[in-house]
């Protein structure tokens, strides 16, 4: 079964590694890790992940929040 780290856009992924942040990256990799569908992840770790890639909360919807599609890659992709 796919992993949330399968799952979200490489380019976020590549953020989530390299960040200064270690120890939240290193909690959100772990999430990621043993997650297999956005649902499992809390308001405040989607709220990490954003910090931690730079997306604007402000600009982001509802639905991206809920639902995570800014963040998973696409079956088309």
């Amino acid at each position: 079964m796919e992993t949330l780290l399968e799952k979200i856009k490489p380019k976020y992924i590549k953020k989530i590694k390299s960040s200064d942040y270690t120890y939240s990256a290193s909690k959100i990799l772990a999430k990621l890790e043993s997650s297999t569908w956005y649902g499992e992840l809390t308001i405040s770790e989607v709220s990490e992940i954003y910090d931690i890639c730079g997306i604007e909360k402000l600009r982001v919807s509802a639905w991206d929040i809920r639902f995570g599609d800014n963040l998973l890659i696409k079956e088309d992709e």
